[in-house]
């Protein structure tokens, strides 16, 4: 297990100093990532990547590593090549791969090929290549990227040239040419990375560069991408966004029935991988993206209620500083809120709407963007139902949000929640890729000023003051205030037309619908009540198989039963699609795991206390607890932890939430431990010991890698389940954060 720990003393004479409980002897890179030990997983991909290594194992792992690399599974790609140097430190290629694995992180990929670097001598030529390559890339961070980028090309275009089997040199040439726009570099020929790939593929089938055959295409010709969007996660089932992105090109081509059972695919693996591995969803990059296109693409097939259970799903979803807030830009916690609005005002669920208001999916927030929406979304639900005097209640709280301060990170959310159509063309290895956690992952977008949020606030005020004007019958006041609700959505524009019976401009709106299963829907019964009646019946036929997926029980598929009666329709009048052949074979989509994400069970525990006696996680009764691990009295980070959470301990108590602590230190260290972060009557919860670090290992806080602990903390539920959780080389301290969190949570 601490074969990786082959040169502590000369770590520690390149550090200065014993590195801090928790930390790693091998420098600040090895601090963050997966510190848990790897394990093979059937369907990483199929390829073949060898490396200078004794050890069988460490080959199996670093194939699985590259294929995590070519499915963009960047944190299990780093476990797969820190597994790899555990099982043969010297092997320079191991550490290669962790920097691959963090290619948008340049401090942590530019310690890790320093040390890949170090070893590279005792490598094969070709294994040298490719570190000197990433060396170079690294090397001088002042230099233009777009010119380093150039140059990280050429050199994987060397290999190729001098390798010319290689399928590995092949595939991240197209990868390095595809992902290089970003920084500029044009990429002259879409064929010839098209060609590239097909080398690929004519010698390995199924190989996972069908991933980048799909991107190769996304923003251009998506029918291109076709036959690889038909075997892309097929190629590496164990890969979320390996079924994710062909979601795309069948989104582009209107293939909404398949895009919508490959990103439920994504999702699925996405949750039991989660689950499984003890991680927390928004830990993985790509995630909240996955799942809230997922509930986009319901939304066009009409499957409303599923995508409703799915939004909840991503606001019940753990929250924490570094991966998930209210106002961080693209994470679940914005996405869901977001959607789950979006959802239930396109599809007029005005009842279930108007029920979550101040419900803990659609609580009040400090951000003024988010509260905008909440509030014009029970606006229109109010002026929907008849209640004027609510509708007048939200118009007022509206106002008073216009002079509210507005942060860089509500801007963020602002600027990320676009339409896919509308994001600009830029790499997924880009947009979600892991950051430098000291820097915004949207570094441009933040600079849009108070705008953004200030839009918000402006365009939900005009709506519902043209609502108000409508219930008062002054149209022509209305129809200022829509034409300065600039974001408006079509479908609430036509309801508004036809209200002030401006049939004309109604119409007109509703050719500009999507041709999706709500539009098309939405498109006929507008022309009904414009009296276009014969256009309707022809318009009628065209959405009988685009319908067949739409909930039966929406007020627009009620609408549509009647129109069918009305047309002289047979009841059966939705027509299931035809079953298209892509010569594929999809798994049950139960076979990928659950829908929805929920808690793993905690490990539990049977320790001894200061006094010596077992105790065990049930002892402390039916309540919720938070579950803390340290390293002894000697850290003093571990210090600072235990004494935030002693002077919050009153507050958890209130709260119905109890506190254990368990450190690796021996029994007769909790009384000095106690005293030190208390009173001199001790801790204000139990501490309990577990110096041979047997518990640690069964809650993962535990560097197996290294052989080391690591600090630790757990929100266990009453029936046992971990709710929240953090883990890592530093203590997490901030318990008003966690008190307020925790209260959230347990409301679910």
């Amino acid at each position: 297990m601490r074969q990786i720990l082959a040169l502590p003393l000369l770590c520690l004479q390149l550090h200065g100093s014993e590195p801090l409980p928790g930390h790693s002897v091998h420098g600040e890179a090895f601090d963050e990532g997966p510190r848990q030990a790897a394990v093979l997983i059937e369907g990483c991909g199929k390829v073949d990547f060898p490396i200078t290594t004794k050890n069988a194992d460490a080959q199996k792992f670093f194939n699985q590593g590259v294929g995590q690399l070519h499915g963009f599974w960047y944190f299990e790609a780093e476990r797969s090549f820190r597994q790899v140097a555990m099982l043969d430190p010297d092997c320079a290629m191991a550490y290669w791969g962790c920097a691959m694995a963090n290619l948008n992180n340049a401090k942590r990929a530019g310690g890790f090929i320093k040390k890949a670097a170090g070893k590279k001598m005792s490598a094969s030529k070709r294994e040298q290549d490719w570190i000197s390559a990433l060396e170079k890339f690294y090397a001088d961070e002042k230099k233009e990227k777009k010119l380093r980028q150039m140059d990280f090309i050429k050199a994987i275009e060397d290999i190729v040239s001098d390798f010319p089997d290689d399928l590995e040199a092949k595939a991240f040439l197209a990868w390095a040419i595809w992902q290089a726009k970003s920084d500029s570099v044009p990429m002259v020929s879409r064929e010839t990375v098209d060609a590239l790939i097909r080398q690929i593929l004519a010698k390995e089938p199924m190989h996972p560069s069908h991933h980048y055959v799909i991107h190769l295409w996304d923003d251009n010709k998506p029918a291109r991408a076709v036959t690889s969007a038909a075997q892309c996660g097929q190629t590496a089932p164990a890969i979320a966004h390996m079924w994710h992105m062909p979601g795309h090109t069948f989104s582009k081509l209107n293939r909404l029935d398949d895009a919508e059972w490959q990103q439920e695919a994504a999702t699925r693996v996405d949750h039991a991988y989660m689950i499984r591995a003890q991680i927390l969803p928004d830990q993985i990059h790509n995630y909240a993206h996955n799942t809230e296109w997922l509930i986009r693409t319901l939304n066009q097939i009409g499957q409303a209620h599923k995508a409703v259970t799915l939004a909840k799903t991503l606001i019940e979803i753990p929250r924490h500083p570094n991966f998930n807030t209210i106002d961080k830009g693209g994470k679940s916690a914005g996405f869901g809120r977001t959607r789950l609005l979006e959802t239930l005002l396109k599809f007029e669920l005005w009842a279930e709407l108007l029920a979550l208001d101040n419900s803990p999916h659609l609580d009040l927030t400090q951000n003024p963007s988010f509260e905008a929406r909440r509030l014009r979304a029970m606006g229109v639900a109010s002026f929907n139902t008849g209640d004027s005097s609510a509708l007048d209640r939200h118009l007022t709280a509206l106002s008073k949000l216009n002079n509210k301060p507005v942060t860089s990170a509500e801007n963020a959310e602002a600027a990320e929640d676009v339409e896919p159509a509308e994001k600009p063309d830029e790499p997924e290895y880009v947009k979600h890729a892991p950051t430098d956690k000291k820097k915004s992952s949207l570094p441009d977008k933040t600079k849009l000023s108070a705008k953004n949020t200030n839009d918000t606030v402006d365009n939900a005020l005009a709506e519902l003051r043209a609502l108000r004007a409508i219930l008062d019958s002054k149209f022509a006041e209305a129809t200022k205030e829509l034409d300065k609700a600039r974001d408006t959505p079509k479908d609430r524009l036509i309801r508004y037309q036809l209200r002030m019976n401006k049939k004309e401009k109604a119409e007109k709106l509703a050719m500009q619908l999507p041709q999706d299963a709500h539009g098309l829907a939405l498109r006929v019964d507008a022309l009904v009540r414009c009296g276009k009646i014969e256009d309707a019946k022809k318009r009628f036929e065209a959405l009988r198989t685009t319908d067949s997926t739409m909930d039966v029980n929406l007020p627009i598929s009620k609408r549509m039963d009647e129109l069918a009666a009305q047309f002289g329709i047979a009841d059966t009048w939705r027509k299931p699609a035809a079953l298209r052949d892509d010569s594929v074979i999809r798994p049950p989509m139960e076979s990928f795991g659950p829908l929805h994400w929920h808690p793993w069970e905690a490990a539990g525990f049977s320790l001894p206390d200061q006094s010596g006696r077992q105790t065990e996680m049930k002892d402390f009764g039916n309540r919720p607890m938070i579950v803390m691990f340290y390293l002894g009295h000697t850290c003093s980070h571990c210090m600072e932890q235990l004494k935030a959470f002693a002077s919050a301990a009153t507050d958890f108590e209130k709260a119905g939430i109890g506190m254990v602590a368990i450190g690796s230190e021996p029994v007769e260290e909790l009384l000095a431990t106690g005293k030190a972060c208390g009173n001199r009557d001790g801790a204000p919860f139990p501490l309990l010991a577990d110096p041979s670090f047997n518990v640690f290992r069964q809650w993962r806080c535990y560097d197996d890698f290294e052989g080391l602990g690591l600090h630790g903390v757990f929100l266990v539920d009453t029936q046992g389940r971990v709710r929240w959780s953090d883990v890592g080389n530093e203590p997490f301290k901030d318990t008003r954060f966690l008190l307020e969190e925790s209260n959230r949570l347990l409301k679910f």
